[in-house]
């Protein structure tokens, strides 16, 4: 309920079987004021001496005169202009016996009025906004539950129910909340009762007559036997007030006061149980979000455990292997839509993937973690990218309801030689840079998960000596910067093509600090890996030819 109104109040007049409803005319919001700011009133000097006209601030958002210069918040550069938009006032000129010509639409006196209700219309909008972010901030206050909070806010809500019944003269209080589906009332809270009453079966919402009257934003008084008669409030009584319970946009009830003698009740008692009302709502209001934040803290810490747990799951060492370098980054401040691994075989190869999911959802995250621990189990005894990746995808096929899709990019290392063999699922990127060209590696085949008899063809190249395969989410590739240019082909790519003599390690830590740069709002989770295979040491017998 809103409780921005004047005192002024319309009361029906009574009869012996009427209803005395206290009905509350709402008025717009107080108009600006531009008298307070700095160098108004001496400026308005300066224009009547200046132009021999007089200039007024009229605050309104109609205007009263055709010549009145409208005074509106500014708009956005590139925005669409809103129609709809209310001015806080209108600047009127009026001229004098000194102004030495009729004014014009072109007459400087209204341009003047026009370049300063532009910024009028800038200050008064910046008041607005800082009146309106204090209040916000004013409700960032931290919620902290008390050891007992249930008994604590039963407590509290009998004591409101208390002082708001002592002072209006009552003998008894009652909160009544509707329930799900609006079609009953329960009785919550008592003061003055038996507690009994809170055993008390719900009341019919539509039987309950002067509960939706008080429910329309009225204070219904019950003030005559025959009123009570007519209208049976809840509890036996002489006289009775019912008002609504509500916050600005639901209504969660109302709020009975009850007293034992025929009596009527003042505008000061009216106004003080609507505080009353609003108080109640306010402290269901306060536990409502007291549960909440309590529930999304407990689900952000185990949010936070799970990043911690798949954080610590990412390899950090390279393999010791002649010949070859591995590293990778991944964005690992939100759930992990995506993932990197590496891992040595027992006949000595190398294995390593990277996977991703179209989101960072939690519920790919969880789908992304499967993927990962069936590459893990599977990739010991599998020799061909192509038929990994054909099991992987019939695990996940047959592991789900067929509403999981995931794509992965897998490869096998031989380090007796140059052999690279790779197959990937999905739309993954791979690229070898070598000193001489790029080479991007197609796609096997469609994503894991959508079809049980997907193939997969793997390849095989020879990578020369100090080249890098890199791998790179979707999130990776589409990242911009200021000017909305792709990172991955202006800074990346030329980045690793012109430091390929650099260690994977050092390559990655470049390639994350530009990632880290980016202005786009990405769906999926960035990630990069890298695999170069390291120029030859010279052998000692080299060693000897050359120097002879």
């Amino acid at each position: 309920m809103d409780y921005t109104r004047e005192n002024l109040r319309t009361v029906q007049e009574m009869s012996p079987r009427s209803l005395r409803i206290v009905t509350e005319e709402f008025t717009p919001p107080p108009s600006a004021d531009v008298s307070t700011i700095a160098g108004w009133r001496q400026f308005c000097r300066s224009f009547l001496e200046a132009t021999g006209c007089l200039l007024r601030f009229i605050p309104g958002v109609e205007p009263t005169s055709p010549q009145d210069v409208p005074v509106v918040a500014p708009q956005a550069e590139g925005a669409q202009p809103e129609h709809n938009c209310r001015p806080f006032g209108h600047l009127r000129i009026d001229p004098t016996d000194r102004a030495r010509e009729k004014l014009s639409p072109a007459h400087p006196a209204v341009e003047i009025a026009r370049s300063v209700a532009g910024m009028l219309g800038e200050i008064l909008a910046i008041r607005t906004a800082l009146w309106e972010r204090e209040a916000e901030l004013a409700a960032g206050i931290p919620l902290i539950p008390h050891p007992e909070e249930a008994q604590h806010l039963a407590r509290r809500l009998e004591e409101v129910l208390r002082a708001a019944a002592t002072a209006v003269g009552a003998q008894g209080a009652a909160v009544y909340l509707l329930d799900a589906s609006t079609s009953y009332l329960k009785v919550r809270a008592v003061w003055g009762l038996p507690l009994t009453r809170l055993l008390a079966p719900p009341r019919m919402l539509k039987e309950s007559l002067a509960d939706l009257e008080a429910m329309l934003g009225h204070a219904v008084a019950l003030e005559t036997a025959a009123q009570i008669a007519h209208w049976r409030p809840p509890e036996p009584c002489a006289s009775a007030v019912c008002l609504p319970i509500s916050t600005p946009t639901i209504i969660l009830g109302t709020l009975w006061v009850f007293a034992q003698e025929e009596r009527s009740f003042s505008e000061r008692d009216i106004d003080l149980l609507e505080v009353t009302a609003g108080r109640v709502a306010a402290e269901l209001e306060r536990e409502a979000a007291l549960q909440t934040a309590l529930q999304a803290a407990h689900l952000q810490r185990q949010l936070e455990t799970a990043q911690r747990l798949l954080r610590s799951q990412l390899p950090v060492i390279s393999p010791l292997v002649d010949g070859w370098e591995l590293a990778g980054w991944l964005e690992t401040d939100r759930p992990g839509g995506a993932f990197y691994d590496w891992c040595c075989g027992r006949d000595g190869r190398i294995h390593f993937a990277m996977g991703e999911m179209p989101d960072d959802s939690l519920r790919n995250t969880l789908v992304m973690t499967s993927v990962r621990s069936a590459w893990r189990a599977l990739c010991q005894y599998a020799k061909d990218p192509g038929k990994l990746v054909e099991q992987l995808n019939l695990t996940l096929w047959t592991g789900s309801a067929g509403d999981q899709a995931a794509a992965i990019f897998c490869g096998l290392i031989d380090p007796r030689g140059s052999n690279l063999r790779m197959a990937s699922a999905g739309a993954i990127h791979g690229v070898l840079i070598t000193p001489k060209r790029h080479r991007v590696v197609p796609s096997s085949g469609a994503l894991l998960g959508i079809d049980p008899e997907s193939g997969y063809t793997p390849h095989r190249w020879m990578v020369p000596e100090g080249s890098i395969l890199v791998v790179a989410t979707t999130a990776a590739r589409q990242a911009t910067d200021a000017q909305h240019r792709p990172l991955w082909e202006t800074q990346l790519l030329p980045m690793i093509s012109s430091h390929l003599h650099l260690p994977v390690k050092t390559l990655i830590e470049n390639a994350q600090g530009i990632l880290e740069e980016r202005t786009s709002v990405d769906q999926g989770t960035v990630g990069i890996l890298m695999i170069k295979r390291r120029n030859s040491s010279p052998t000692r017998n080299s060693r000897k030819k050359e120097t002879s």
